[in-house]
């Protein structure tokens, strides 16, 4: 008889996190996935702490993994902490053996210890019922729009593509530094310098390019669908001192026109920050888009909770 599968649990290092990633790799297909390094800067190297993430094995194989990594939201009432849910995976032809719902009742758990209020995540659609089940609120579905831009430029814009160099830069502390000095009435996630720091140090994505026009930071990517560059929209920020809310079509007109690209795709809502556009067709529809809150502190009522932003860079899509 085979022995039970076990639980790999407490500090990961290189070794283990190629395993993990061996098995993210096989299920969901990516760049990141490619070895450990993604994985040791995701759990490891985040400055609000280290992620909390658990595996297990099955007679030396990887079969399931989900992870927790620290986020910081801020409300009226001030700074609270958070975790986004991320990596959850289960070996093909084992997804009925509920290892989802084993890990996630203990590292759910460890978060509370850790004085965490609440998780968030975003679900695939054959998710949502189970994630539901498990006590997990359905916000709602993420719009996602296309963008046409302006064809004459509203207004001068700079453009940084992101290096460390720039990263570690002045020149970056003086655009990226007072990005979370608007005002929050529902719940917003924090952006600090040092945060955008890592998040826009992402190993095996991008490369992002900061736009900075007079009011508005904007973040971007560069994808191709059907040979065609798009822009996809992860982040737009006002500055310190603008007046809201502001349009953001200037500040994506002018990355669309940096990325020589034809058009923008933009997800989610922002309500300092208004983006009009056109239902994107599924074809450009990045997944998963279900947005969902699970509250593991009597500080944090699930039901009342309610985001004043949500966008790309708040998630791990991109």
């Amino acid at each position: 008889m085979s022995p039970p599968p076990t639980a790999s649990t407490g500090p990961a290092g290189p070794v283990d996190h190629r395993r993990t990633a061996e098995l993210l790799d096989a299920e969901l297909p990516a760049l990141r996935f490619r070895d450990g390094t993604f994985l040791e800067w995701l759990y490891d190297e985040n400055p609000l702490g280290p992620g909390i993430h658990e595996s297990i094995d099955d007679e030396g194989v990887r079969v399931a993994h989900y992870g927790l990594i620290p986020q910081e939201y801020r409300s009226q009432e001030g700074p609270a902490p958070f975790v986004f849910s991320l990596n959850a995976v289960t070996r093909s032809g084992l997804q009925r053996k509920g290892y989802f719902s084993q890990i996630g009742q203990r590292i759910w758990a460890e978060a509370a210890e850790r004085g965490v209020i609440g998780v968030v995540g975003v679900t695939n659609d054959r998710s949502l019922k189970p994630v539901v089940r498990l006590g997990w609120r359905f916000i709602g579905r993420l719009p996602v729009l296309v963008v046409p831009p302006s064809p004459v430029p509203l207004g001068r814009v700079e453009h940084h593509p992101v290096t460390d160099a720039w990263l570690a830069s002045d020149e970056a502390a003086r655009a990226l530094g007072d990005l979370d000095a608007h005002e929050a009435l529902g719940w917003t996630n924090r952006w600090t310098l040092e945060h955008l720091r890592w998040r826009l140090a992402w190993p095996g994505c991008g490369p992002y390019t900061v736009h900075v026009s007079a009011s508005i930071v904007a973040v971007t990517v560069c994808e191709r669908v059907a040979g065609v560059p798009v822009v996809v929209v992860l982040k737009l920020a006002p500055r310190a001192g603008a007046r809201l809310p502001r349009s953001g079509w200037p500040v994506i007109s002018a990355a669309c026109r940096h990325h020589r690209s034809p058009v923008a795709v933009y997800a989610g809502f922002n309500r300092h920050v208004r983006v009009r556009g056109l239902p994107a067709p599924d074809s450009v529809k990045p997944a998963p888009l279900n947005l969902m809150v699970h509250s593991v502190s009597p500080g944090l009522d699930q039901e009342r909770f309610a985001l004043d932003t949500f966008e790309f860079l708040d998630m791990d899509a991109f």
